[in-house]
């Protein structure tokens, strides 16, 4: 796969984290790299530096920081439940994202994953 560098957000599981280190992704924890309750602007920032791409379910929080920073890249999901409930299939995905824009081809984005997950699962 691409080697990219993925950072997930606290609440990403760790089934889904390693699906993606299978697929040659660089995976890491927020929590296991930082501790828990980083604030999410020093996440931001830290991805920027170290050009990671960041995963989250937090749309709320990041959607504002995604115009405010920059940042190698955001995957953000809305359904709570997909990383649960259909990993493999969120994996693909993720899988799809970076073979369409390439590995920094999303710098500055925010990708919506639950739209290529229903694309890719029509």
């Amino acid at each position: 796969m691409t080697g990219a560098q993925i950072l997930l957000d606290e609440h990403v599981g760790r089934v889904f984290e390693r699906l993606l280190r299978e697929r040659g992704y660089d995976v890491e924890q927020a929590k296991d790299q930082f501790g828990e309750h980083t604030s999410d602007a020093e996440l931001v920032e830290w991805c920027d530096e170290s050009e990671t791409v960041l995963v989250t379910n937090n749309a709320k929080d990041f959607e504002p920081l995604h115009h405010e920073y920059d940042h190698a890249g955001m995957l953000l999901y809305y359904d709570q439940q997909l990383p649960d409930t259909d990993p493999e299939g969120l994996a693909r995905t993720v899988d799809e994202v970076f073979t369409q824009y390439g590995p920094t081809g999303i710098e500055n984005q925010l990708v919506d994953l639950g739209e290529w997950y229903e694309w890719l699962h029509e």
